[in-house]
């Protein structure tokens, strides 16, 4: 599942990664000697960024949805016109596929 973090819990990870390696380098080497704490912290943070990615993939499907059908909206109006209205419905379908292909692009980052 795609993870989607914010900055301030990207910089939380780090010096939680730090913490966790001075107490890995500081204890037996045999034995855990990572903080539960610091354990707990990371699943919660890694817990929320992969409910917040779900949100966004599930939110930039919906909206992709919603430009193909726009894309396909506009390009019924731009066949079915002639003239002028013809050139307007074109370049109307043009910018509606590339709303489409910027949302596509975008959920691609989650995949």
């Amino acid at each position: 599942m795609p993870s989607s973090y914010t900055g301030a819990e990207k910089r939380r990870i780090a010096w939680l990664a730090i913490k966790a390696g001075k107490q890995s380098l500081a204890g037996d080497r045999n034995a855990d000697t990572i903080d539960p704490n610091v354990k707990r912290e990371m699943d919660r943070i890694e817990e929320r960024a992969a409910d917040r990615g779900a949100r966004e993939v599930q939110a930039l499907q919906k909206r992709l949805s919603e430009a193909r059908n726009a894309a396909a909206t506009a390009k019924t109006a731009m066949r079915t016109s002639s003239g002028k209205e013809r050139s307007n419905a074109r370049r109307e379908m043009h910018d509606q596929e590339a709303a489409a292909r910027r949302v596509e692009r975008e959920l691609r980052r989650y995949q």
